[in-house]
Formats: structure tokens, sequence, C-alpha cells
């Protein structure tokens, strides 16, 4: 059983600690490692193992890459989407109109559909669920609107990938990645066993889902395939 850093000396760590206990500048960087990791503390260790996706959603790395906000028309290319996945999650928003896609609770329908090893299966959510919430009634031409499946949003010949930008920039980067990445730095800091267990959590399930991801097979780049990479 390890009981020290991998990455981190403790002979590091320790001095880490003792410089934020003597020195203002050293304290200012450790009050911002814990501001950083605090918002995951907040979740469950059964929420934190929930973070992690598995390989059946494509991931894209632009929602569109020359597209448009469909609400306001005004131009969201390649990487300008805004994504604040602690804030926000499962939704992209528009810089101009500040407009929230996709419209239906696509984290309802994503538990829907999760298998018994927690893998999110299409063919078993409930495409019920595949509405705009503002827009509740099937009789409103907007019903449908900004709705996406996870393979994203179609209207024509157009198509937007917002949970599968999502996936890659919010789930993955800020709170899979960023989990890990804040809690371990947490734990360096002060030493308190509870950052290094949460960051195992997320990093267990990251061991069991990451064998499965190809992106060159599952991933997309400028609307097509991507080339190589795992997640991303």
């Amino acid at each position: 059983m390890k009981n020290a850093s991998v990455f981190t000396p403790v002979n590091l760590a320790m001095r880490a600690r003792a410089n934020a206990a003597r020195y203002p500048w050293a304290d200012e960087i450790r009050q911002t490692i814990l501001q950083q990791a605090e918002p995951f503390l907040r979740f469950s260790e059964d929420e934190l193992w929930e973070l992690m996706f598995g390989c059946t959603i494509s991931r894209s790395w632009m929602v569109w890459s020359n597209g448009y906000c469909p609400a306001c028309k005004g131009d969201v290319p390649m990487y300008n989407w805004q994504i604040n996945a602690l804030e926000h999650p499962w939704k992209v928003r528009c810089p101009h109109c500040q407009a929230f896609f996709p419209k239906n609770d696509f984290y309802a329908f994503y538990r829907s559909g999760l298998d018994e090893h927690g893998v999110f299966d299409p063919a078993r959510a409930d495409r019920a669920l595949l509405y705009n919430l503002e827009h509740p009634s099937p009789e409103d031409p907007l019903h449908r609107f900004g709705v996406d499946d996870g393979e994203g949003y179609v209207e024509g010949d157009k198509r937007w990938r917002f949970i599968g930008a999502y996936l890659i920039y919010g789930q993955w980067k800020q709170l899979v990645l960023g989990g890990i990445k804040s809690l371990a730095a947490a734990y360096v800091v002060t030493g308190e066993r509870d950052y290094a267990h949460r960051a195992g959590v997320l990093l267990d399930r990251v061991a069991d889902l990451y064998p499965t991801f190809d992106f060159g097979t599952q991933g997309l780049v400028y609307e097509g395939r991507g080339r190589s990479g795992y997640v991303s």
C-alpha cells in the first residue's frame, strides 16, 4: 500500500507546507489552491465517481467550427461557446445572447440511459425527455428547438454538437481532470487525506473507462473524424 506521493517527494511537500505557514506569498498560493479544490469537496463520493462518462457519446472539439447561435444567429465559431461545468453542468452558452444549450434536460436523459456499469447506452435512454424545457407542449413549434440527444441538435443540414463539445471542455477538462489536479494539489499543500481520497475516486473511475476510448473512431474535429487520442 502506498503511503507517499508519486509525483511530489515528501521533503518537497513538507517544505511547501512550512513555507505556507511562514511566508505570506506562500500562504496566498496555498489559499488559491484550496479555493480551486473547494467545489470538489461538495460532491459526494458517488457524485465524483459519476463525473466520468463512457465513450458512447461522440466527443467534438467544436460545437460547429464555422457556426452560429441558433437562437440569435450571432457567429460563434470554433472555441467561442462558453462552458462553466460547475455552475452550469451539461450546458454551453452563447457569448452574444447568453442563451444556454441544449434546451432539454440532457442530464435527466443521460441518467435514464445508464447501464449496470454506469455507462450511458443511447438505446436505454428515455427519448420522451428530449424536448425544450421552455416549450414543453408538443404543439409548440419550438418544442424540439435546441434539443440534443448527445449527437447534436439538427436543423436541416446543420448540426450543433452542444453535448459533444461540452464533454471535452466541461465534463472532461473542468470536472474530471480539473478535479483530479485541484484535489491532488490541495493534498500536497495540506497533507489532508480527504483531498487525496477524492482524487483517487476520480482516478479509479477514469481507469475503469479509459481503455474504451479511441478518439480516432469516436471523436470529431472540424466536423470530421479525429486522428488520434483517447478521451479527447
